[in-house]
């Protein structure tokens, strides 16, 4: 088994959407390790502060903060990947310093 070279949070308020992201990482990147689940962007933020992955993937709309507040929380400490329904937010996104921005449903 390969070690994980790279960590990351998902953050999603959908746990089926969490979970299928988890999947396609896991198959699309096999060195990442998934060290934290968020339900929303205050538990995002507080996972971040706690674990300090690499890479945070970010939905948009969440209770609580948003994805776009948590990012701005978590700031440069870590690439950012937002992944959403709505391509509206995108230019807010890279605003934030999103690494990518991916819409949903995934593939």
């Amino acid at each position: 088994m390969t070690k994980a070279t790279h960590t990351a949070l998902i953050a999603d308020d959908e746990p089926l959407l969490r979970q299928s992201l988890a999947r396609i990482l896991a198959q699309a990147w096999p060195q990442l390790e998934i060290v934290a689940q968020s339900r929303n962007g205050r538990e995002a933020v507080e996972q971040f502060e706690a674990m300090q992955p690499d890479v945070c993937f970010l939905d948009i709309h969440m209770p609580g903060i948003s994805g776009i507040e948590a990012a701005q929380l978590i700031g440069r400490r870590a690439h950012i990947v937002f992944v959403t329904a709505y391509d509206r937010y995108a230019v807010q996104a890279f605003e934030q310093g999103a690494l990518d921005y991916l819409v949903k449903p995934l593939e």
